[in-house]
């Protein structure tokens, strides 16, 4: 197998340069359809059955699936075409290579690991793999955790997940480890109002929205614990000019979890503090806008990490190490889909969301052989 890998590698690279250059942020639609529509003509070409599912705001979305008339259940890989990099962020040449690392917007968050995936499928095909269907299930708007896609997007994730014998997802390895829980998150929008005044003469008239916003802020970030609950407030704008008592203060919240029971007590507490009125005058309002479920570790996630576990060692790659990561991605919705669930299973690199993100190009034939091995090493029952 990993003489198949070595050699389909040129052609993976190419794929990957072809990715990478096709800059592709959340918002810009039009370039995301064209890499979809890279995508749909290269998995075309392969033979894979391709839907692609229309959306008006979003990038469309994609589903390549090998051997669709398997009967025992599925396989899926799931990966976003999205990056959260403006057109031009890295120049006039976006994929660069210098030594054994490859630079370019998304190439491992997560350009590479959607190459990864399609590498894999036809790596099985080489081999004659037949027994199960084999999905690449590709979203277009994870980094605003389907903020366009909306309950359509997610519930194409969920939908695809129920059945599977195992699921994917391809986020970028930037610590050598692989995934079976991440923290979900919620956002808050809140707005402050208060009174605005003269802050020399009518001092004493005004209404700080500004101080009463930071009272919220430190009484809501009093309880963050790494290891639990997290609150940042990341973004407050606030105030006209400096000699004006602000009357109005905007703040943006994000707030991580690692269990959905957690949830309720999350959301309880932090609309209750901003409710509060600190300093008397003062009022507030708030909006939820953004939503992501915890990746939850279940048992079924730990058997899948085993099973990849065994195959490392059998096939010379060493132990893989577990990790949990308390970021989010849309392995929570595969979990939520009943599929024994592992993520970070793409490419190896670091500083995604920078322009300076890198990827390491030949870890794309380490990962691809270990994949491909990890579902040959399935027998009937899948990974029970």
């Amino acid at each position: 197998m990993g003489g198949i890998i070595k050699a389909l590698y040129p052609k993976y690279l190419e794929l990957l340069k072809e990715l990478v250059e096709q800059e592709s942020k959340t918002e810009d639609k039009e370039a995301l359809d064209r890499v979809a529509d890279i995508i749909e003509s290269f998995s075309k070409k392969e033979g894979y059955s391709v839907e692609r599912i229309p959306f008006k705001k979003a990038g469309d979305c994609l589903l390549i699936t090998l051997n669709p008339y398997a009967i025992l259940p599925h396989i899926l890989f799931t990966g976003h075409m999205d990056t959260v990099h403006p057109r031009g962020s890295f120049g006039e040449k976006p994929f660069t290579v210098a030594g054994d690392r490859a630079m370019g917007p998304g190439i491992t968050d997560m350009k590479g690991g959607i190459v990864i995936a399609l590498m894999v499928m036809e790596a099985l095909k080489k081999a004659g793999y037949d027994k199960r269907p084999v999905k690449l299930f590709l979203i277009s708007d994870e980094e605003l955790s389907e903020g366009l896609t909306g309950d359509e997007g997610r519930s194409l994730i969920i939908k695809n997940a129920e059945g599977a014998a195992a699921a994917f997802t391809m986020e970028g390895d930037t610590e050598d480890s692989v995934v079976i829980g991440r923290k979900g998150s919620i956002r808050y929008r809140v707005e402050v109002t208060g009174k605005a005044a003269h802050a020399g003469k009518e001092y004493g008239k005004g209404i700080s929205a500004i101080k009463e916003a930071c009272l919220k802020i430190l009484e809501i970030e009093k309880e963050s614990d790494p290891d639990n609950i997290t609150y940042n407030c990341g973004i407050i704008e606030g105030g006209t000019s400096v000699n004006v008592v602000p009357e109005k203060c905007v703040f943006h919240l994000y707030n991580r979890y690692w269990k959905i029971k957690d949830l309720e007590y999350l959301r309880e507490r932090v609309e209750r503090i901003i409710n509060t009125s600190f300093i008397p005058g003062t009022k507030a309002a708030f909006q939820v806008i953004g939503t992501r479920p915890p990746m939850e570790p279940t048992e079924a996630n730990r058997k899948l990490f085993d099973h990849i576990n065994k195959v490392s060692g059998k096939i010379g790659m060493g132990k893989r190490r577990q990790a949990m990561e308390a970021c989010g991605s849309d392995a929570a919705y595969t979990v939520l889909g009943g599929a024994p669930s592992v993520c970070n299973m793409g490419i190896r690199g670091g500083k995604i969301h920078s322009t300076e993100e890198y990827a390491y190009p030949l870890s794309m034939m380490e990962k691809g052989e270990l994949i491909t091995y990890a579902i040959l090493e399935m027998d009937d029952e899948g990974i029970a």
